[in-house]
C-alpha cells in the first residue's frame, strides 16, 4: 500500500522482489494478507487493525511517523531506511539499514551511443533560496542542461513530462545527468536517478552528502556549474559503470532479501518475470501517450465545437427559428 502516491518505478522493483519470493499481490477487500508492504512515508489510517508482519520502505523522508503507534496491532514491523535511528523502545519494531530492491534487468536499455549533453528529469521543485536549484536552473536556461518534467513553466522554462519508460530510455542515451533532492532528503535517502542512471552507464551529478549508500556513478559536487555540465565521458567509462552498478545493486538486493528473511531466490527473478514487468512498463507508457494525445486534441475540438454552435445559432437567428426568438426572449443570449 501507499497512502498518498505510488512511484511506479519503485513499485515494479518491489513487486518483482516479493513475487520472486513467492508472494502474490492482493487487491483491497480480500482476506487479511500474509504480509503488508508499505511504500513511501505513510500518513494514512488504513490497516490499523492488521495483526500480521509489515515491511515499511521509508525512502521519501517527507514524513516522520511513529510506526509502532501507526500499526498498534501488528506483531512485527520491519522499517527499512538509510537513517541511523536511536534506541527503539517497542520490541515489535526492527530497523533494517537499506534502501529499495533494484533489478538491473528491469531498467537496462540497449543504446548504441550516448549524447554528452546532460539531462535533468524531474518536476520543478519549489525550494526558495536553494543554491543547487538556482545553479541548475541557470544551466538549464543557458542550454547546457536539457530538462524534462512538470511545473517548469512556473519559472519560464519549457519542458514536458515523460512516462517512466520514456525517462528510462532518455537517461540510457546520455553520458550524464543532474539529480536534485529536497533539502530534507539529502544525506537520508537516495534519488531514483542514483540507481536507474548508472545501470545504463549514465553518471549522476548530485549535491554533497546526498549518497549515504555509496552508489557507483554518483558524483557529488560543491557546485552545479559549467565545468560539470560540459564534462566529457568516454564510452568505455559508461560501459564499465553499467557493469559496476549492476553488480552493486544485485549485492544490495540480495542483502536486503536476506535481512527481510525472504527466500534467496527473491533477489534473482527469472527472465519471464522480468519480461512480464517490462510489459507493464510498456502498458503504462501507452496509457501515458494516449492521455497526452487526448489532452492535445481535446482543447482544439472543444474550440471547434463552440465555433460550430455559434455559427448554427447565428444561422438560426437569421432564419428566425432560434428557440429564444420563438419564446419571445433575447436571441443573442
Amino acid at each position: 500500500m501507499s497512502s498518498e502516491y505510488l512511484d511506479r518505478d519503485v513499485y515494479l522493483n518491489v513487486r518483482c522482489l516479493y513475487a520472486a519470493a513467492g508472494y502474490r499481490l492482493q487487491g483491497r477487500g480480500g482476506a487479511d494478507p500474509d504480509l503488508l508492504v508499505v511504500l513511501r512515508g505513510d500518513q494514512g489510517t488504513a490497516d490499523r487493525d492488521y495483526a500480521g508482519p509489515i515491511h515499511l520502505y521509508d525512502y521519501v523522508k517527507e514524513y516522520r511517523v511513529d510506526w509502532a503507534a501507526r500499526y498498534p496491532a501488528s506483531r512485527a514491523i520491519t522499517w527499512i531506511s538509510l537513517d541511523q535511528p536511536g534506541a527503539i523502545a517497542d520490541p515489535r519494531l526492527r530497523h533494517l539499514f537499506g534502501y529499495l530492491p533494484v533489478f538491473a534487468e528491469l531498467w537496462r536499455c540497449r543504446t548504441r551511443r550516448r549524447r554528452q549533453r546532460p539531462v535533468h528529469v524531474a518536476n520543478y521543485k519549489r525550494i526558495p533560496g536553494d543554491p543547487f536549484q538556482e545553479q541548475l536552473l541557470g544551466l538549464i536556461r543557458s542550454g547546457l542542461v536539457e530538462v524534462h518534467g512538470g511545473r517548469w513553466q512556473t519559472v519560464g522554462v519549457s519542458a514536458r513530462p515523460l512516462s517512466y519508460l520514456q525517462a528510462n530510455r532518455l537517461i540510457a542515451g546520455r553520458a550524464s545527468c543532474f539529480g536534485l533532492m529536497w533539502p530534507y532528503q539529502r544525506g537520508r535517502t537516495l534519488s531514483g536517478r542514483m540507481w536507474q542512471a548508472p545501470l545504463n552507464g549514465c553518471f549522476v551529478f548530485a549535491e554533497p552528502g546526498s549518497d549515504p549508500l555509496g552508489c557507483p556513478g554518483v558524483l557529488m559536487l560543491e557546485r552545479f556549474d559549467e565545468q560539470a555540465a560540459t564534462r566529457i565521458f568516454a564510452p568505455e567509462e559508461g560501459e564499465a559503470l553499467a557493469r559496476q552498478a549492476a553488480a552493486f545493486w544485485r549485492s544490495h538486493t540480495e542483502a536486503l532479501a536476506a535481512g527481510l528473511g525472504l527466500d534467496p531466490a527473491a533477489a534473482r527473478p527469472g527472465p519471464w518475470r522480468i519480461h512480464r514487468l517490462r510489459l507493464e512498463l510498456l502498458r503504462w507508457d501507452l496509457g501515458f501517450r494516449l492521455q497526452r494525445w487526448q489532452g492535445r486534441v481535446a482543447a482544439p475540438l472543444a474550440g471547434a465545437a463552440a465555433a460550430v454552435r455559434q455559427a448554427l445559432a447565428r444561422l438560426a437567428r437569421a432564419l428566425g427559428v432560434h428557440p429564444a426568438q420563438r419564446r419571445g426572449g433575447d436571441p443573442h443570449q
